[in-house]
């Protein structure tokens, strides 16, 4: 039931059309050029997913063959258990699709509330390897940008917790790389006590808490973008730095129990923050 995140890292590659800065801010001047928005989102994976933490027993003891054998069955052991832990919640969650509950909400809301104006969305479960991105860039018309979005969706290893990560990018013509390119990350509160009893917890009443966690995570997300949009440029070095949980899994060092960003929207219980590589964060305090 598990797929694999490597189509992300290949979708990855055509937002980016080469190896750039994660975060690039849409400037004033790039904003003005642009007249109508044309998007694309991509959504490869059919499932929600969890993925074990990795062991690093090779790293600790500086690398060889023993140590990488015993990584990988220490590794293979984590995911089997996740395995099993999450079969209770596929079970209830067995015939949910998430392009069916992401794309129309997508859609209306690139149209409603979008800060730039979006005339046309596809949607696609296929990768756009980055020449294929390139030709639909020098393709596009004065005044003409091209959206592409991309979003995977999985559980933290603790099953605590729901993540939504969207890679974003907005070109123009005649670019070689996007005006503007963002990761946005969603992560829901935690939900029971993890393991088996949190996937079960997740699948009851048919499912709901997921889906509810699931259309939040969508909103926030889509809220991110907009913001990013419009802000145009980074955080001043006088803008609010704060400290907000962040639930990185069950084997996460004790010092990666949080992300240190610049709040850059507060609204409800959620914040958005922007981390130091400029991604954004919608999490709770």
């Amino acid at each position: 039931m598990f797929r694999s995140i490597v189509a992300m890292a290949t979708v990855a590659i055509g937002l980016a059309g080469c190896a750039a800065p994660q975060y690039i801010p849409l400037s004033q001047e790039n904003a003005k050029k642009i007249q109508t928005v044309s998007a694309r989102s991509l959504v490869v994976q059919d499932e929600v997913i969890a993925k074990a933490d990795p062991s690093t027993v090779s790293a600790a003891l500086g690398g060889g063959l023993i140590p990488a054998l015993i990584d990988a069955s220490i590794t293979n052991s984590r995911q089997a258990r996740l395995q099993v832990a999450m079969d209770s919640m596929y079970e209830s969650l067995e015939d949910y699709d998430f392009r069916a509950l992401y794309w129309p909400e997508l859609t209306r809301q690139l149209h409603e509330q979008f800060p730039l104006k979006v005339t046309n969305v596809v949607t696609t479960a296929r990768a756009m390897p980055a020449k294929e991105v390139l030709q639909v860039v020098q393709n596009l018309g004065d005044g003409e940008a091209q959206l592409f979005i991309s979003t995977d969706y999985y559980l933290s290893t603790d099953l605590r917790s729901l993540n939504l990560v969207t890679s974003s990018a907005l070109w123009i013509k005649g670019g070689q790389q996007p005006v503007y390119k963002n990761l946005m990350k969603y992560q829901s509160a935690p939900l029971g006590n993890g393991s088996e009893q949190s996937a079960k917890a997740w699948g009851m009443d048919g499912g709901k808490p997921f889906f509810d966690k699931l259309k939040e995570g969508i909103q926030e997300t889509l809220a991110m973008l907009a913001i990013d949009i419009k802000e145009n440029a980074p955080a001043s070095a006088q803008a609010e730095k704060i400290d907000v949980k962040f639930n990185f899994g069950e084997n996460a060092s004790p010092d990666r129990k949080s992300i240190r960003g610049t709040l850059v929207d507060k609204h409800g219980e959620r914040v958005i923050v922007r981390g130091a590589s400029g991604g954004l964060y919608s999490l709770l305090p």
